[in-house]
């Protein structure tokens, strides 16, 4: 989309759109990650401190910077305000910003930024909450549909069936679970997301992007295991903390990943 500008100005531009783009998700993660913790609408009402509920300006919430200035506390009344939102306004820069140099500038990109936006919130309330957002899948399930209907229309009925695999392959791992583990009951959260990714990268990227979350949650509890002493019944996180970091690969280096499979096996 750039490459009609001079090299500098280009990069101007790209630094400049990263900044912008970066910051208004980091605002909209953390607005939604403290919305959806206190059962609040997403939306209203406008932003605020949660410990003297003082309506926030344009000013208090420029990403890193309002932070920096204000010392990490409320302007309004001192309360410190969580270290959580300044890793996350630099997780979503970082994000778009790496997004950016792997992949270019274009339309498809925004979408898939957006839905690492998403991923990386749900990655934050699963880690302090164990608590998968019925609101956050819908919005990712209705961004999966226009993702596909908007660039690669042809692919739906494929995606559907992909869908379809991703929801069937965790429900199979939840009844697993109650066999093997002795869980109580079938996780349908787990399912919805898995038919949200399936969705969202057809086959047979989802195959890949389930297999990478048990392999991330083998390592993950082994190491809790062997090296902190955990019981293997908290060595590990909810599962879809795991399956949000492994989408969010996925969306980086899924094709890149396929890309050497096949190499390897011809």
């Amino acid at each position: 989309m750039l490459n009609h500008l001079s090299p500098v100005i280009e990069i101007i531009l790209s630094l400049t759109g990263i900044l912008v783009i970066g910051s208004i998700f980091a605002i909209i993660s953390n607005n939604t990650i403290d919305r959806i913790a206190k059962n609040q609408p997403i939306t209203t009402p406008s932003p605020y401190c949660h410990a003297c509920a003082a309506t926030l300006s344009w000013k208090d919430m420029i990403p890193i910077v309002s932070y920096l200035i204000a010392k990490g506390k409320c302007p309004y009344c001192g309360a410190n305000i969580p270290r959580r939102n300044i890793l996350i306004e630099i997780s979503e820069i970082l994000w778009v910003g790496l997004f950016i140099m792997k992949f270019g500038w274009n339309y498809p990109a925004l979408l898939e930024m957006l839905f690492g936006m998403c991923l990386i919130a749900i990655i934050v309330i699963e880690y302090e909450r164990r608590v998968l957002s019925e609101s956050l899948l819908l919005f990712l399930l209705m961004l999966s549909a226009i993702y596909i209907l908007a660039f690669n229309y042809t692919e739906f009925p494929r995606a559907i069936t992909s869908m379809i695999i991703g929801s069937a392959v965790l429900l199979i791992y939840n009844l697993l679970k109650i066999t093997t583990l002795k869980t109580k009951r079938i996780e349908f959260r787990e399912i919805k997301f898995g038919a949200v990714l399936g969705l969202f990268f057809g086959l047979p990227l989802i195959y890949l992007c389930i297999l990478l979350s048990w392999l991330i949650g083998a390592i993950w509890g082994s190491i809790n295991i062997k090296y902190f002493g955990q019981k293997p019944k908290y060595a590990l996180p909810d599962y879809p903390f795991i399956l949000a970091i492994s989408a969010l690969i996925m969306i980086m280096f899924g094709e890149d990943i396929l890309g050497h499979y096949y190499r390897w096996i011809m």
